[in-house]
């Protein structure tokens, strides 16, 4: 299936009458999209204070079914003109294309260490630890998960127990448990749960993974790993301390923000840091 789209750079205050005007001419679908190099940065839920002004122009992207296409263009000039607009239209042909299996290619096959590598299950070698990608979940690749998959390969002894907070796919407590230990992982959404348990069994490994709140977590663990925002991980920094007997794993904290967390799970002591790009990753001790 294929259709056509129609860009229009459009300013701001003109963007409601414009929109109205073309789904009365056929319009089956309108989206607003910011100029290359207008868009602003990603906002934090800790960010605070008023929004940065939006540009004065937008990217107009209308969508239109093929057969339509003749009437539009001819109608097009008076709808621009009855809407005060001088702007030069241009279409684009849009083909409707294979979601997943495109999503599917941007899945990487991750070597962690020369003893583990994480792959999704059309791109694993022989002894990979296999994770089936979601589009909620990825497979390993993003450098807080590395760095919590190499804290668990140098802090992970087999026997001992493991908890991983904010689990997601499972990625992480599978790691764990593949090296011995006794793993459980915790999250706050239902699907995580589900796909960190799917994940174990395609690995022939047995974890335990729901959504018991951290601070109904009872008993120690030797290791926990924790990939979350820095502000997330100061706020369960109590329960984070609480739970841990020897070593913590923190990842999911941007740089500037390391020494907030390092302040808040005091008074354990820092004993590892990296620093990859924007995020630093560190592990704690008692």
């Amino acid at each position: 299936m294929s259709w056509l789209e129609l860009q229009l750079i459009v300013p701001r205050g003109r963007l409601d009458r414009l929109t109205h005007a073309l789904f009365e001419l056929g319009a089956v679908g309108c989206q607003e999209d910011y100029l290359e190099g207008q868009r602003p940065p990603v906002r934090q839920p800790w960010d605070t204070g008023p929004l940065p002004p939006e540009p004065e122009d937008v990217l107009l992207r209308v969508y239109w079914e093929r057969d339509a296409v003749s009437a539009v263009r001819a109608a097009l000039p008076e709808v621009l003109d009855a809407c005060q607009l001088s702007v030069e239209p241009s279409w684009v042909e849009v083909v409707e294309a294979d979601w997943a299996e495109g999503w599917r290619d941007t899945c990487q096959r991750m070597v962690v260490s020369d003893a583990l590598a994480v792959s999704p299950p059309w791109l694993a070698e022989q002894g990979d630890l296999i994770i089936e990608p979601g589009m909620a979940f990825g497979s390993g690749e993003h450098p807080t998960t590395l760095s919590c998959l190499r804290a668990i390969e140098d802090l992970g002894v087999s026997g001992e127990r493991c908890l991983d907070v904010g689990t997601g796919s499972g990625v992480l407590a599978i790691a764990a448990a593949r090296l011995g230990m006794v793993a459980w992982g915790i999250d706050i959404e239902d699907e995580s749960q589900e796909a960190a348990r799917s994940n174990a069994k395609l690995n022939g490994v047995s974890i335990r993974a729901d959504l018991t709140p951290i601070q109904d977590v009872e008993g120690t663990f030797e290791l926990v790993v924790a990939n979350l925002f820095a502000e997330v991980l100061v706020s369960l920094s109590e329960d984070l301390k609480r739970v841990s007997s020897r070593h913590l794993a923190v990842a999911g904290v941007l740089l500037d923000r390391a020494d907030m967390v390092v302040d808040a799970l005091a008074p354990m002591r820092l004993i590892g840091r990296e620093v990859e790009g924007d995020w630093c990753h560190m592990r704690f001790g008692w």
